[in-house]
């Protein structure tokens, strides 16, 4: 459709919008009669009349949580299928996990919202198809919304990225977001280190299990996997996106661009103009006055002051981040050391003890942070090892006997015969 076409007498084309699906054309557009805004979808794929089908099926579901699909029609200059619907409201999942991350409560109650959403559609035999961030919104109120079920399946089945189809991968999908909102990180590159430590024992299975790339089956043992959840922490979640912690990737280029800054503030506080006598002189006047007096136009009246000492504040400053961009150019191609491994492999298989959990975060913790050894098994070591040979050296002398040195029979006293009592 073109810019100011009218649809039908009533949604008229503004402004072309993006959409990561290909085989749509895109138009944010205006519900005359209603005077609202929606989505105008031109249908390009290979298939429209298969995705033609698929809207028109979506239209049956009545759902506050489900985006609507107000009209199926073509278009008047080309005949193409056109599919006109609700907009996202508030902020979308992806905009929010692009840099942030939800907390356990916030994350458990938009994928709930999300699976009980999707539990209506697959009730009526409509399913999603290709649940992803960029089609779950939150409003200033707090209300979760899916978008594009049925026709977003059809379109990505089309375009040959599909994962599955039915209630099994709507489930999985939501999982992986489940994952995504936790972890701020796409399930495809997260790991067990990315998992916050606070979580509960319920969270941090149910994220192990998608890291092992297992299929949930349905949305209702998802929602058991989730456990209850109050969608009242949702409400100002568009308005508290900056608020919100960052992801852990974000957190530590945060952090890095941090230290990087003060590192040039510093290079160029040393580099800066010279200090002397409480009067700063810029190296640009001193070599505007040489210039000038080189010519004539100027007698040169004023020297350059003898360079000082560098302040060792700043020096140290220089010396302390310099060792800590070298610490951390370190730490990033560092490997896992064999207790976490160790202990990853035992929270793996037991998941909701306390004790291995804590293990696993000291063991990370000491990999990145190092600390003091621990003495007491090597002390107790050599203490046993001791006390070993004290008991062997022990046996041995007296298995073999001591022979006296002063018996008179013997030949070998030191002392006269006469001094032996008869």
């Amino acid at each position: 459709m073109l810019t100011g076409e009218a649809l039908d007498g009533r949604f008229e084309a503004l402004d072309a919008a993006d959409y990561d699906l290909p085989g749509v054309d895109r138009r944010v557009g205006r519900d005359t009669r209603l005077n609202a805004a929606v989505m105008i979808d031109t249908i390009t794929s290979v298939a429209p009349t298969a995705v033609r089908r698929a809207a028109l099926r979506a239209m049956s579901i009545r759902d506050p949580r489900l985006g609507r699909v107000v009209a199926v029609t073509g278009g008047p200059s080309t005949g193409a299928t056109v599919i006109v619907s609700e907009p996202l409201p508030g902020v979308s999942l992806r905009d929010v996990l692009s840099r942030r991350r939800l907390d356990e409560a916030r994350a458990r109650a938009v994928v709930g919202e999300a699976a009980r959403a999707l539990s209506v559609a697959s009730a009526a035999g409509v399913h999603h198809g290709w649940v992803r961030p960029a089609c779950v919104s939150v409003d200033a109120r707090g209300r979760v919304m899916v978008t594009g079920v049925g026709t977003d399946g059809e379109l990505a089945l089309q375009a040959g990225i599909r994962r599955g189809k039915g209630e099994p991968a709507d489930a999985t999908a939501l999982s992986r977001i489940f994952l995504a909102c936790v972890t701020g990180k796409d399930a495809d590159t997260a790991t067990t280190a990315d998992i916050p430590p606070s979580v509960s024992a319920a969270t941090r299975a149910l994220c192990l299990e998608v890291l092992e790339g297992k299929t949930i089956e349905s949305l209702a043992k998802l929602l058991d996997k989730i456990g209850p959840f109050d969608t009242r922490v949702l409400r100002g979640l568009p308005a508290a996106v900056d608020s919100l912690p960052l992801s852990l990737t974000a957190a530590k280029d945060a952090e890095h661009k941090r230290k990087s800054d003060r590192l040039e503030a510093a290079r160029k506080a040393l580099k800066g103009p010279r200090v002397t006598g409480g009067v700063v002189i810029a190296a640009e006047t001193l070599s505007k006055a040489e210039a000038a007096a080189v010519t004539g136009s100027l007698p040169l009246v004023v020297h350059a002051p003898a360079a000082p000492e560098e302040p060792e504040l700043l020096e140290d400053l220089h010396d302390m981040l310099t060792f800590e961009a070298m610490v951390e150019e370190q730490e990033a191609g560092r490997k896992p050391t064999n207790a976490e491994l160790f202990y990853e492999r035992l929270h793996a298989r037991w998941p909701d003890s306390r004790r291995v959990t804590s293990r696993l975060e000291r063991a990370h913790h000491r990999a990145i942070n190092g600390g003091p050894i621990n003495a007491t098994p090597i002390v107790m070591t050599l203490l046993v090892t001791g006390l070993i040979v004290v008991a062997i050296v022990a046996i041995s002398l007296l298995s073999n006997g001591v022979r006296p040195t002063d018996d008179p029979g013997t030949g070998l006293s030191n002392y006269p015969s006469y001094t032996y009592a008869p």
